[in-house]
């Protein structure tokens, strides 16, 4: 067991609310057909109002009825007191193609009123079509306790099949966070299930319980089979003070291999450490704690480097998003964390991968010293070949919000200028409001990706007696469509065929025969961010001279690598294992 490091305890203050903020506006330039990013809200398509439970809530995008357009879903809360009104349904929304959205929950048998916070889609027998996780909500900030998981099976006819007693999977006592991958490269998709714990709030709450990660081998046949102990993911250690066996709470986790070794590893973003027992005017504390880094060893374990790796930095991490920010050809990935927030004060983290097991942490301190946010994501929004970023989020639980919480912050990646805030790509600001799960998808074909975040309704009064009201209208996600530029765009859409159906896990390249030296790198991935999904067809940018071919290579989780030449741009390629060139 890694030694672990000795981080200073924090108490967490329940701040009085305050619901403002003022931001400087920023302008910047780009070389490119227009400056600066361009989003424009189309959130009233989407006739949905998130509310219950805890408040944290995510979203996926996915192709869910196989006609090729992006569809939505999101999950919804559960009542948390008897006198709330109405009812709270998960939404799954089928893209019309023509801008608009329609709720289809009902009659794909997805709605579940019983409380949902974390969504990963991916095709777990390998029919075709994908298929929906759901964690539970309650039990980590609230009294409630924590409802059931749920695995939805697609029928492939518009319908879904709750097979979740049957899968074998049961929650971890807390859940926010999933993640889709083939751990041993059998071809079919395991389940990870990251585990906040019930963090240390108010005494007489049941604060300070742990709860250890899940992972769940597919066995092939809809059913699922836990092997978290010995693979050695639960994340168990003995506590120094008390010498009992508890574990790190895990808001986020995401797979990527960052070996190279064609084995997925596994990167949890841990939330909430605590001294179990310890409180002060009857607050428990909190503890900062460090990243774990599972290096997958190719026999269904794994070890955990994250301190040989460079990872034991202490944080509030909350969600992870991977990509290739710098081009070297290695995936990066960037953590959000508290932030500025009041007495809170842990930098978010932009940690560069080295290209031999290694990892720097190269936040600037436009990026570092922002604030508060929950879900975060990775893409090249104005397609100029650099991967941007965008983060949002606020916890009004804890008094996050108003100045101390996110309002939607885009930063331009700038190439070796590096990352740049654009305050001016979009009109919103989500600070007051209730914000946590993030994803990136082009719902609408035009090359540029788009985003979807979820808000959910809630009203409090003093702490730490909270009244959640769910009849205020600010529960509606946000929806922002991306107006794109004149910029060119390759979206690649992965089906494997000895792999898993939807290329989960493999690494895609894109570059140009004229100047091989200059590509750009993509992961194909099911969870991502907070809670949420980001779409499973990579988009490449290509700048403002396109040229007029361009090589795929694609290396699959099945060892096969391939490549698929003379790939012109502005399209959505479709690359079918087995049918490129052998490498």
């Amino acid at each position: 067991m890694n030694k672990r490091l000795k981080i200073n305890q924090i108490k967490v203050l329940l701040a009085p609310l305050v619901i403002c903020l003022v931001i400087s506006q920023q302008v910047s330039s780009k070389t490119f057909s227009r400056k600066g990013l361009n989003f424009e809200d189309k959130s009233t398509v989407l006739d949905f109002r998130r509310g219950g439970g805890e408040g944290l809530g995510g979203a996926a995008w996915l192709d869910y009825d196989k006609d090729g357009d992006l569809d939505l879903f999101m999950t919804n809360g559960r009542k948390m007191f008897n006198n709330s009104p109405g009812r709270f349904e998960n939404g799954l929304f089928r893209n019309n193609g023509d801008g608009t959205f329609t709720n289809v929950s009902q009659q794909a048998g997805v709605a579940f009123t019983y409380g949902n916070s974390g969504v990963v889609v991916g095709d777990i027998d390998n029919d075709g079509y994908p298929d929906i996780f759901l964690s539970g909500d309650g039990h980590a900030v609230s009294p409630l306790i924590q409802s059931p998981v749920r695995l939805y099976h697609n029928q492939g006819d518009g319908t879904f099949r709750d097979i979740s007693w049957k899968s074998k999977i049961k929650g971890g006592g807390t859940e926010w966070s999933a993640a889709m991958a083939d751990i041993n490269n059998d071809g079919y998709l395991d389940i990870f299930i990251a585990s906040p714990g019930h963090i240390p709030f108010v005494r007489g709450f049941g604060g300070g319980r742990s709860h250890p990660n899940k992972l769940y081998l597919n066995n092939g046949d809809l059913t699922f089979t836990d092997i978290s102990k010995s693979a050695g993911i639960t994340g168990l250690y003995v506590d120094e003070v008390t010498g009992k066996t508890i574990s790190d709470g895990a808001c986020a986790v995401g797979f990527s291999d960052y070996n190279d070794d064609n084995l997925l590893d596994i990167f949890v973003a841990n939330c909430n450490g605590f001294k179990v027992g310890q409180q002060i005017y009857g607050t428990e504390l909190l503890r900062a704690t460090p990243f774990n880094l599972f290096r997958n060893n190719g026999d269904k374990t794994f070890t955990d480097v994250a301190t040989e790796a460079g990872l034991d930095i202490p944080g509030f991490w909350m969600a992870m998003t991977f990509g290739d920010f710098n081009n070297d050809g290695h995936i990066d990935f960037f953590s959000s964390s508290t932030g500025t927030a009041s007495n809170l004060l842990f930098p978010h983290a932009l940690m560069q991968n080295n290209g031999n097991g290694t990892f720097t942490d190269v936040t600037s301190s436009i990026l570092a010293e922002t604030p508060f946010s929950w879900g975060a994501t990775m893409a090249d929004f104005d397609n100029d070949g650099d991967l941007d970023l965008f983060k949002a989020g606020s916890l009004p639980v804890f008094g996050v919000i108003g100045s101390d919480a996110s309002p939607g912050e885009f930063f331009r990646n700038e190439g070796n200028r590096g990352f740049v805030a654009d305050l001016n790509a979009t009109d919103i600001d989500l600070s007051g409001d209730n914000v946590s799960g993030v994803a990136q998808g082009d719902y609408n074909g035009d090359g540029f990706p788009d985003l979807v975040v979820i808000r959910s309704a809630f009203q409090v009064t003093t702490p730490p007696f909270y009244n959640f009201n769910f009849d205020i209208p600010n529960g509606q996600p946000v929806l922002l469509q991306n107006k794109g530029n004149n910029n060119g765009w390759l979206t690649i859409r992965p089906v494997g065929t000895i792999s898993n159906r939807m290329g989960i896990g493999a690494r895609i390249e894109v570059f140009s025969p004229s100047n091989p030296q200059v590509s750009q790198v993509r992961e194909v991935r099911a969870g991502s961010s907070f809670a949420s999904s980001e779409s499973p067809w990579p988009t490449f940018g290509l700048g403002s001279f396109p040229v007029s071919n361009y090589s795929v290579k694609v290396s699959w989780p099945s060892g096969l690598i391939e490549v698929f030449i003379g790939v012109s741009a502005r399209q959505v390629f479709e690359v079918v294992e087995g049918m490129g060139k052998q490498q």
